[in-house]
């Protein structure tokens, strides 16, 4: 009973202590009379509020509003496919694979987002005349933890799927993959 009857007290001492600004640290809040364990509890605090950045309620609220970071922003890949050029006995058959396709294609978009694009092209000329022109695009990679977040029908014979990324998940891909240090 009275270790539960310290660990409130010391709860609600260092509840009064953040809220107040003039102390610098809780063990600066603390009554000349504290125990031995609310002492501890508070050096505890100040160790691991050196470890992490102030806290946001030392900034006055409106100014916290005005400059909260953006929200980080998930990577998107887009994928299209037609129902009607799909392969399937029965249309609903064929509205299954436009859907595969079309999250395949999205798939594709994050890879290339995520891993890049190799390119390559060869062009020939005769008398100062464009006679070939070879275009080749190559995305390769690597892609776990997507996610769909809609397939939505376009139009009465197609599909668009969207495929998304967390930038931690990107991060933990590169790390994976050895195309990122850290």
């Amino acid at each position: 009973m009275k270790i539960r009857f310290t660990l409130a007290l010391t709860g609600a001492v260092l509840a009064v202590a953040g809220c107040s600004e003039d102390p610098a640290t809780a063990v600066a809040a603390l009554p000349a009379q504290a125990d031995a364990a609310t002492v501890a509890l508070a050096e505890t605090k100040d160790a691991l509020d050196k470890l992490s950045p102030p806290a946001a309620a030392s900034v006055p609220a409106a100014a916290t509003a005005a400059s909260a970071p953006a929200p980080v922003q998930e990577f998107q890949g887009t994928g299209f496919a037609q129902v009607s050029r799909q392969p399937g006995a029965s249309l609903n058959a064929k509205r299954l694979m436009a859907i595969r396709a079309a999250r395949l294609e999205a798939l594709r978009d994050l890879t290339e987002q995520v891993h890049g694009i190799r390119l390559s092209s060869t062009s020939s000329l005769r008398d100062a005349v464009l006679t070939s022109n070879h275009l080749q695009a190559l995305v390769e990679g690597e892609i776990r933890g997507a996610r769909t977040v809609r397939i939505t029908p376009k139009g009465g014979d197609s599909y668009e799927v969207v495929m998304a990324l967390s930038p931690d998940t990107v991060r933990y891909i590169l790390r994976a993959t050895g195309k990122q240090g850290a």
